[in-house]
């Protein structure tokens, strides 16, 4: 069992074992994350927003991809330096390692579109940059085109162990950081209405499914 912080509300520290440890894991669980790196993080869900947050504690630079201007405006807000629509822009991989620090490519991308985002990940990637490959939110089906992956790791994310936990509440704790919930809370009457605003792509951080 892991205490939760006294900062945190219940619904806040629901989100920390899943999708805000799998964001730690990430950027902390293998080469660790350092001041100065560029994380590239697509779109504005739990798993991405999290990791927005850990990337600014920890001193390194944010490209943030999503597919409409509120949200663009929203992730700016969060301390993005450049976001990228990747519906009007297809060739966002190539464009975020042009928009990075001296144009060296993302250090860590967070890969949650799987295959069908996947050849754009890796053109946006670093020389032994990392890709933590961790949904498949794009679909299952690929493009065939991630030639540029023979020049970065992939690696498979899924999760993280206690010690990561207790070590991301400290970091939790030490910075401040409150984890983003989206603003439409669900009932547990409402569990399929919750998994469909999730997959309706309109969601802000987490969606939280409340228990009476």
């Amino acid at each position: 069992m892991v205490p939760i912080p006294q900062s945190l509300s219940y619904r806040e520290a629901a989100t920390l074992p899943c999708a805000r440890l799998t964001a730690w894991n990430a950027l902390y669980g293998s080469k660790p994350l350092k001041p100065g790196d560029t994380v590239l993080v697509q779109g504005t869900g739990g798993v991405s927003i999290f990791a927005l947050q850990f990337v600014l504690a920890g001193g390194a630079e944010v490209i943030a991809t999503t597919s409409s201007e509120e949200k663009e405006k929203i992730l700016k807000t969060l301390g993005a330096r450049h976001v990228i629509n990747y519906k009007t822009n297809l060739e966002w991989g190539k464009t975020a390692k042009e928009i990075s620090l001296a144009g060296r490519g993302a250090d860590y991308v967070i890969e949650i579109g799987g295959p069908t985002t996947m050849a754009q990940s890796s053109l946006a990637a670093t020389i032994d940059g990392t890709v933590a490959v961790i949904g498949t939110r794009g679909g299952r089906k690929g493009d065939g085109g991630a030639d540029h992956l023979t020049l970065c790791t992939v690696r498979r994310i899924m999760v993280g162990n206690r010690l990561q936990l207790e070590d991301m509440i400290r970091a939790v704790v030490a910075n401040g950081i409150k984890p983003m919930i989206d603003s439409k809370v669900f009932n547990f009457a409402e569990v399929k209405e919750a998994y469909q605003y999730l997959d309706d792509q309109k969601h802000l951080g987490k969606v939280v499914i409340e228990i009476a």
